[in-house]
């Protein structure tokens, strides 16, 4: 998950919806990426949402994925 992505929606007030369309996603997806394991935003993606959404900000940080351990 990507959870300095979503801190930084939230912190600027920006919903999954408002996001997507940002970016020309359907917020379906855009919230599937978001929330699930085994999904990711493509380097395109990821690019269009730092460029729209969070110049700012570094891009590294905002796609950092926390790390899960899954049992054996």
């Amino acid at each position: 998950m990507y959870e300095n992505l979503r801190n930084a929606l939230k912190a600027k007030g920006i919903s999954h919806n408002a996001a997507a369309a940002a970016i020309g996603m359907p917020e379906p997806t855009f919230r599937g990426k978001m929330t699930i394991e085994d999904r990711s935003f493509s380097i395109e993606e990821a690019i269009r949402i730092k460029i729209n959404l969070f110049p700012e900000m570094d891009m590294m940080y905002l796609f950092q994925r926390e790390e899960t351990t899954k049992p054996a």
